[in-house]
C-alpha cells in the first residue's frame, strides 16, 4: 500500500473518531446535567464538587478510548461499509461497558451507591467508579483484539466471555473486602469508601483496574479458537487467572520492597495517607502496564 493511500486512510479515520467523540461528548454531557440537580455546570464551577469532575473526565475519556482503540482498527477501503460496521461495533462496545458498569454497581459493590456519593461530593466514590469504567474498556478492547469477532457466533463467545471474567471482578473485590475485614476488626470495606477516605479509594482503584489490565494482557496473548464456545471460556479462564495471579503478587512484593517498615494498611485504611496509597497505585498500575507491554504483540 502506497504512502498516500496510508495517509488517507489515516485521515479518514482521525475524522471518524473526531465525530463520533463529538457526539459521545454531547451525550455525556446531557446525561450528566439530568443525573445532577442544578447541573453540570454549576456542580462543577459553583458547587466545587471535585467527585463530580471526576466521574466526568473518566466518562469522556473511556469512551473516547474505545472509540479511537476500534476505528485504529479499521481500514476504511470501502467507506460506506466501515463506517456502518464501525458504527455496530462503536454502539456494542458502549452496551458491554454499560453491563459492565451495572455488574459493577449491583454485585460487585452493592452496597456502595456510587453515583449518589459523588454528588455528595465523595472523590473516593468517583475514582471507584473510574477505575471500574477504565477497566471495563480495557475488557472490551481486549475482547475485541482477541477475537476480532465479525459473526454471531463470534459475538456470542464474545458476550460469554465478558459476563465470565466479570466473575473475576467479583471476587478480588470480595477479597479486597475481606482483606480489610481482617486489618480492621471486621469493618465493612464498602462502608468505608462512604466516609470519603481517598486513599482508600485511590488503593481499590488502582487494584481494580491492574486486575482490569492483567486480562487485557492475557487475552492479547492467548489464542482464538473460532466457534469454539467452551474452550474459548475455559481458555480465557486460564489465561486471566494465571495473569491476575502473577500481576497481583509481584505488585504485593514489590510494595513491600518500596516500603519496608511501613504498615500500609494502617496508613491507608485508618490514616487516609494518600502519599502511601499513591505508591501503591504507582507499583501495581505499573505491572500492568509491564504485562501489556510484554504480551501485546
Amino acid at each position: 500500500m502506497t504512502y498516500n493511500a496510508l495517509l488517507q486512510q489515516a485521515l479518514i479515520a482521525l475524522t471518524v473518531t473526531f465525530l463520533i467523540t463529538f457526539i459521545v461528548i454531547l451525550f455525556l454531557r446531557y446525561r450528566a446535567n439530568q443525573k445532577s440537580e442544578i447541573g453540570l455546570v454549576k456542580e462543577l464551577s459553583q458547587k466545587d464538587n471535585f467527585a463530580v469532575g471526576i466521574s466526568y473526565a473518566a466518562r469522556i475519556f473511556t469512551l473516547t478510548l474505545i472509540v479511537g482503540y476500534l476505528i485504529r482498527h479499521l481500514n476504511f477501503t470501502d467507506i460506506q461499509a466501515d463506517l456502518i460496521y464501525a458504527g455496530i461495533l462503536i454502539s456494542l462496545a458502549i452496551c458491554f461497558s454499560y453491563a459492565g458498569k451495572q455488574i459493577h454497581n449491583k454485585w460487585v459493590l452493592s452496597r456502595f451507591n456510587e453515583e449518589q456519593e459523588i454528588l455528595k461530593r465523595n472523590v473516593s466514590a468517583a475514582l471507584v467508579e473510574s477505575s471500574a469504567l477504565l477497566g471495563n474498556a480495557l475488557i472490551i478492547l481486549g475482547l475485541y483484539k482477541w477475537s476480532h469477532t465479525q459473526s454471531v457466533d463470534g459475538l456470542i463467545i464474545v458476550s460469554l466471555t465478558f459476563a465470565v471474567i466479570q466473575l473475576f471482578l467479583f471476587l478480588h473485590s470480595r477479597w479486597q473486602e475481606y482483606l480489610f475485614a481482617k486489618a480492621n476488626q471486621g469493618s465493612s470495606l464498602q462502608e468505608y469508601l462512604s466516609f470519603d477516605n481517598t486513599a482508600l479509594g485511590l488503593k481499590y482503584s488502582s487494584q481494580t483496574l491492574s486486575v482490569c489490565m492483567a486480562i487485557y494482557a492475557a487475552l492479547s496473548f492467548m489464542p482464538y479458537l473460532a466457534g469454539a464456545i467452551v474452550d474459548n471460556i475455559l481458555t480465557a479462564l486460564f489465561y486471566s487467572a494465571v495473569f491476575i495471579l502473577f500481576q497481583q503478587m509481584s505488585s504485593a512484593l514489590f510494595t513491600r520492597l518500596a516500603l519496608p517498615k511501613v504498615d500500609t494498611e494502617s496508613e491507608i485504611d485508618q490514616q487516609d495517607n494518600i502519599g502511601v496509597a499513591s505508591i501503591e497505585l504507582a507499583i501495581y498500575l505499573a505491572i500492568g502496564l509491564v504485562l501489556i507491554a510484554i504480551f501485546n504483540p
